[in-house]
C-alpha cells in the first residue's frame, strides 16, 4: 500500500475559516459558532512545506489532532503533561526551544477540549514564554489576545478560535522570518506529545475508539519524517529526530493488521483493525523515549 501524503478529510470538514477581530457586538455574538459538531480551528492553522519540487506536505494543527482525540473519548489524565514550570529550561536552542513549544501547544489544545479553562490559560503562557525565545512576541501580544481569552475563558468555540487565530499567525511568522523548519519540529512535538497522551491513555483504558484514533495518528509519521527531511539540515538535532520517528513508524507498519491493509493496497478502516497490546508495546517505549529526550 502506497501511503498517500496526508489528507485527513474529515479534519478538512470540520475547519472553519473564523475572525478575531473587532469589537461590534456583532462580532462580539460570532465570538460563539452555532451548535453543531464543528471544529473551530482556522483553515490555514495546518502548516504546508513546499519542497523544490513542489510537494506540499500538510501538517494539521495541535488542536487539530486534540479534537480527533476528543472525539475518541479520551478522557483528562492531568499527570501526562508535560510541567508547565518547565518552560523557562528549554531557551537553550531552536530545536529545543521548537519541539517544546509544539508539546505545549498539544497540552493547551488537550486542556481546552477538556474544558480544563484555568489549565488552558497557564498553558497559553508557557506557550507564550517559549514563543518568546523564537520571536513570537507579536503572536501572542496582538489583538488584545491574553485578555480576549480570559474574557472568554469558559466558552469552548471563542478560546479554541482565538488559539487557532495565534497559530496561524506564528506559522506565518515563521514563513517570514525564513525558519520554516520551527514549524515542521514544533509540530513534531505537538505529534509526539498527543501519540504520548492518547497511548498512555488506551494502555490505562483500552478504549477501542482512542486506539483507532490513535492508528490514524501514528499514520501522519510517514508524512512527518518528509517534511523533517526536506530540513535536516537545519539544525542539527534534525537527523536524529528523523530516526526516532523511522523507528516509530517501522513499528506501526509492522502491526499484522496493518502490515495486511498495506500488501493488500487498501484504505485503512482503524475502527475495524485488531490491534493485539503486544504490538503496541514497542511503540509505547519509542514514544516515551522520544517525548523524554524532548523535555529533559
Amino acid at each position: 500500500m502506497t501511503l498517500k501524503l496526508l489528507t485527513l478529510p474529515c479534519l478538512a470538514l470540520m475547519m472553519l475559516l473564523v475572525s478575531c477581530n473587532g469589537n461590534s457586538e456583532e462580532q462580539k455574538n460570532h465570538e460563539s459558532l452555532e451548535e453543531g459538531d464543528s471544529m473551530t480551528v482556522v483553515t490555514d492553522s495546518a502548516s504546508s512545506v513546499t519542497e523544490d519540487n513542489d510537494v506540499t506536505y500538510n501538517l494539521p494543527s495541535a488542536l487539530q489532532i486534540a479534537y480527533v482525540f476528543k472525539k475518541s473519548g479520551a478522557g483528562f489524565v492531568p499527570s501526562l503533561l508535560n510541567n508547565k514550570s518547565n518552560a523557562s529550561k528549554y531557551n537553550t536552542g531552536n530545536y529545543k526551544r521548537a519541539t517544546n513549544f509544539g508539546i505545549y501547544s498539544a497540552d493547551l489544545a488537550y486542556c481546552l477540549f477538556n474544558k480544563k479553562y484555568q489549565e488552558s490559560k497557564e498553558y497559553l503562557k508557557a506557550c507564550k514564554d517559549i514563543g518568546s525565545y523564537l520571536g513570537l512576541n507579536q503572536a501572542f501580544e496582538s489583538d488584545n489576545m491574553a485578555q480576549r481569552f480570559d474574557k472568554n475563558i469558559a466558552n469552548e468555540d471563542s478560546v479554541v478560535k482565538i488559539v487557532s487565530n495565534v497559530q496561524l499567525k506564528t506559522d506565518v511568522m515563521f514563513e517570514q522570518n525564513k525558519q520554516k523548519h520551527i514549524t515542521v519540529v514544533a509540530f513534531a512535538g505537538a505529534w509526539t506529545e498527543s501519540i504520548y497522551i492518547a497511548i498512555e491513555i488506551y494502555n490505562k483504558d483500552k478504549n477501542k475508539k482512542v486506539l483507532a484514533s490513535l492508528l490514524e495518528q501514528l499514520l501522519l509519521s510517514e508524512t512527518i519524517i518528509k517534511a523533517l527531511k526536506s530540513h535536516k539540515n537545519a539544525e542539527p538535532e534534525i537527523p536524529a529526530l528523523i530516526a526516532s520517528i523511522e523507528k516509530i513508524n517501522a513499528e506501526f507498519t509492522s502491526i499484522a493488521s496493518v502490515k495486511l491493509a498495506m500488501e493488500k493496497d487498501e484504505e485503512m478502516d482503524f475502527n475495524a483493525m485488531s490491534v493485539a497490546d503486544s504490538e503496541l508495546t514497542a511503540i509505547t517505549e519509542s514514544v516515551k523515549a522520544l517525548r523524554a529526550g524532548m523535555i529533559n
